[in-house]
């Protein structure tokens, strides 16, 4: 008998949690394009949903929209809600969207512990150029991606073992 809005944020999570089926995708990413009831801490789960239904252009722009004003701002720091009025403005749980650019975007992931084996899987959406400096147990991985239309471009330099995958 529920009659509100649907939530962006447990929708978010029914994915990141492998609970929602791929068929359920494209509503879940529909819910995502209208609803904005994520804080800036649950707005990591969110463009982190988005980016494991393979929707990385939906997440960027969502990021763009959601995160507009902190970027703007000539403060120097992410703000604990999305106005600087009635909280903190230092907030490190407002820095999901770093996280999901290295390791979406970027596509950096560990596949052993300790990163003793990575994977590179970007997803760049409209992304045209990724640079990405990991400092890992090892030493440094030094990751650039450059894509046009019709070429793909990755130079990498890395301390470990790599699996890596090319975008479509």
């Amino acid at each position: 008998g529920y009659q509100g809005q649907t939530d962006d944020r447990a929708q978010a999570m029914a994915v990141v949690a492998g609970l929602a089926e791929p068929g359920y995708y494209p509503a879940i990413q529909k819910v995502l394009k209208t609803e904005y009831h994520a804080s800036p801490y649950m707005e990591k789960y969110v463009l982190e949903a988005l980016c494991l239904m393979n929707a990385p252009k939906q997440a960027l722009e969502r990021m763009k929209l959601r995160y507009d004003k902190q970027i703007a701002s000539e403060l120097s720091t992410l703000w604990e809600g999305w106005e600087i009025e009635g909280g903190s403005y230092n907030h490190g749980w407002s820095g999901g969207p770093l996280t999901i650019l290295s390791q979406y975007m970027a596509g950096i992931s560990p596949r052993k512990t300790g990163f003793a084996e990575v994977s590179i899987m970007p997803q760049m959406g409209d992304l045209r150029e990724i640079m990405s400096v990991v400092s890992l147990p090892q030493g440094l991985m030094d990751l650039k991606l450059k894509r046009s239309e019709n070429r793909f471009q990755m130079n990498l330099k890395t301390p470990v073992k790599a699996l890596i995958g090319i975008p479509k």
